[in-house]
């Protein structure tokens, strides 16, 4: 599958995927300078340049004002949709200030309602959004967390936590909230739902 990949202002020294011949690399402003650190080139910049105190001159620049609606990473999005790609790894996409994280988790939710799927990966954590299901490979520990986007999300099944789950329903303003700290304990984890977006959070693990 061609991956979009976009390099964003946070660092992400943990870049477990890197791209490949057919694959599609921009960088997200201070994200060229991340992508510098790790010896790449993009194939596209996008940056207003407020948080790189240089210009570097590249030459596929798409330059943007600093006064828009939109941030430099969801421009990147809608350039990788218009080059035909689908599927998004987003990194230096989670952790840092909290309104960005929240803007991504938000960006993520977009990028599946528009036919495609995203994973956000920082250095200590990374989250997806789903409407139907994930897996992830044996690990032998980390936190897990699943949250609905929606005023609910149906159908919601667990399989390979610490804690599982079969058909629950869980709500937007549950409270005590039940999706949160669960932990991975050497088994592969599906993690599936039957309607609603669900926001899945992981611990990375290096």
């Amino acid at each position: 599958m061609k991956t979009c990949f976009i390099f964003g202002a946070l660092p992400a020294l943990y870049t477990p995927i890197l791209p490949q011949k057919d694959d599609l690399v921009i960088a997200a402003d201070r994200g060229y300078l991340r992508l510098e650190e790790k010896g790449l080139t993009p194939d596209i910049l996008v940056a207003d340049f407020d948080s790189m105190k240089d210009d570097p001159l590249f030459e596929n620049t798409v330059r943007l004002n600093v006064r828009k609606d939109f941030t430099d990473v969801a421009c990147a999005v809608d350039i990788g949709f218009r080059e035909g790609y689908d599927n998004f790894v987003i990194y230096g996409g989670a952790g840092g200030k909290l309104d960005h994280s929240l803007a991504n988790v938000q960006l993520c939710s977009d990028i599946l309602r528009r036919g495609g799927e995203a994973v956000f990966c920082g250095d200590n954590e990374s989250f997806t959004v789903i409407q139907a299901s994930y897996q992830f490979e044996k690990r032998d520990s980390g936190r897990l967390s699943v949250f609905s986007l929606t005023d609910k999300c149906e159908g919601v099944t667990i399989h390979g936590a610490s804690y599982e789950a079969e058909n629950i329903t869980l709500y937007r303003n549950q409270i005590p909230t039940l999706g949160v700290s669960n932990s991975f304990i050497g088994k592969e984890v599906c993690i599936s739902v039957e309607s609603g977006e669900l926001l899945i959070i992981w611990e990375t693990i290096r």
